[in-house]
């Protein structure tokens, strides 16, 4: 009995590898969440309108209204005729909506889709990209090392606080699933592990879902095409080099295609809250601060007040709206007034700050109401990272910046003995490290000009993945320093 225990284990050792490890208990934890009773998903909270009802989609609750915000819906009615309905937001995520509804009806019906069926696909591509980043982290690590890694890759990605995402038709669950992928091809090509057209291809296609997920993200598309840079002198051959910079090209030029097409409702939506829950709602003199951006300070009653609520003082749609209030400021006046108001732009970013570190939104239930959990009761299934990080996280800017400055100066200061070396391949880890914090800032960024305070936690979503991301890079570099000053003791 005991040889054949150690025999068993003997195997695993040489087989399961750091990566599988990771991938299998990331799909036990992640099908036990979503797939079983009590199934957990994402409460709407009034979004999903745009998405599915231009895919064939439509609520099939009598009382879905009375839901929404508390409790997790995982069924919808499917369009048995002509969709009347026009694309209300242009996103890569129709695409896996569309998959999901063709599996859905092959496998179960063919008038009512289950959202468990984009999640299980979102599951699918989970798990690859689990095991590149794995791969990644540990192609230099022997033994105990890489599980320790891939263990504290389980724990803090396949944490439901991210997960449950997939069961809902937010988009963030694949935002995350693809920031994974390009993170997982910057390590591949700084390790020189696989294919590196592979890995450039895989970098691509990644970050076009990822940059066309969702409007906000048009910013990310600048960073990666700048951080694309250095991958264009990795390799002296002319095809590598033509391969690279059409790459980052395409990806720059995929931002400025999803900035072109944000749909004029959007743009008033954020730009009215960009006013009033920004600009006019940490302001002590309302009246000054408009004046000061040349409009007119009667709208200083509007401050703090948000476009959907029920009751409003002013239509705003009016030709008073139209003409004295949205045309007198944009991004850049906005960003302009913050910089000559630096107190009133701390007070802003430290708001942001405290909701940076929020995974899943306070106001949104993951259960649905026929299990008995109360309204807008969240799951604390596998939820230790997210719910530690939330509760001790730093609530000030500063911290941010203190974050950056030291990741960009420990792996700055790698970096720039690479370059020297010529090596730039070896520049690639720093690269990506700002890869992922110039993403970081540039939502933060985004949120505060672009939409004001209004729903800060999931627009900061993404700075989550990239925060999560950097601290695993961080704890498989010290790791990795770790065990080579101890080789060096022992040698």
């Amino acid at each position: 009995m005991t040889g054949k225990i150690k025999s068993i284990s003997t195997w695993l050792w040489h087989h399961l590898t750091p990566q599988i490890f990771a991938v299998i208990c990331v799909f036990i934890i992640t099908i036990i969440a979503l797939f079983v009773p009590p199934f957990i998903g994402m409460a709407d909270n009034g979004d999903f309108f745009r998405i599915f009802s231009s895919n064939g989609l439509f609520v099939n609750n009598a009382n879905y209204d009375a839901l929404q915000f508390g409790h997790f819906v995982k069924e919808f009615g499917i369009y048995q005729y002509f969709n009347e309905n026009q694309v209300a937001i242009y996103s890569s995520q129709s695409i896996f909506i569309q998959i999901a509804l063709l599996l859905n009806k092959i496998f179960w019906s063919t008038t009512v889709f289950d959202v468990r069926f984009l999640g299980a696909l979102q599951l699918v591509l989970l798990l690859p990209a689990i095991y590149l980043l794995v791969a990644g982290l540990t192609a230099k690590m022997k033994g105990w090392p890489g599980y320790v890694i891939a263990a504290l890759t389980v724990f803090i990605f396949a944490d439901t606080a991210y997960t449950a995402y997939f069961n809902s038709f937010f988009s963030e669950g694949l935002i995350l699933v693809m920031m994974l992928y390009i993170s997982a091809g910057f390590l591949l090509l700084y390790q020189h592990k696989y294919n590196d057209y592979a890995m450039l291809g895989l970098i691509f296609v990644a970050s076009l879902i990822l940059i066309t997920a969702k409007q906000q993200n048009a910013p990310i598309a600048v960073v990666i095409a700048v951080c694309g840079i250095l991958v264009f002198f990795i390799r002296k051959n002319r095809a590598f080099r033509i391969s690279a910079a059409a790459t980052f090209f395409v990806i720059f030029m995929s931002g400025v295609v999803m900035y072109a097409f944000i749909p004029g409702e959007f743009v008033t939506i954020n730009q009215y809250q960009t006013m009033t829950r920004g600009v006019l709602l940490d302001s002590e003199n309302p009246e000054k601060s408009l004046e000061e951006m040349g409009m007119n300070s009667e709208f200083a009653l509007l401050k703090g007040t948000n476009f959907y609520q029920k009751y409003k003082m002013i239509d705003l749609d009016s030709k008073l709206m139209e003409q004295e209030f949205y045309p007198n400021y944009n991004f850049v006046t906005v960003l302009s007034y913050y910089l000559e108001n630096p107190k009133q732009f701390g007070k802003m970013l430290d708001l942001s700050a405290q909701n940076s570190f929020s995974i899943r939104p306070f106001e949104m239930g993951n259960f649905e109401k026929a299990t008995g959990y109360k309204f807008k009761e969240k799951t604390h299934f596998f939820s230790v990272y997210s719910d530690v990080k939330e509760k001790f996280a730093p609530e000030k800017f500063t911290f941010l910046i203190l974050w950056a400055l030291v990741f960009l100066i420990g792996y700055g200061v790698s970096a720039f003995k690479h370059f020297r070396e010529k090596n730039i391949r070896g520049t690639l880890l720093f690269d990506l490290v700002v890869l992922l914090i110039g993403s970081g800032f540039a939502v933060i960024l985004v949120t505060i000009v672009g939409d004001g305070e209004a729903d800060l936690t999931k627009h900061n979503f993404l700075f989550n993945v990239c925060f999560d991301l950097t601290m695993l890079i961080g704890a498989a570099s010290l790791l990795e320093f770790y065990l080579k000053k101890r080789g060096e003791r022992n040698a």
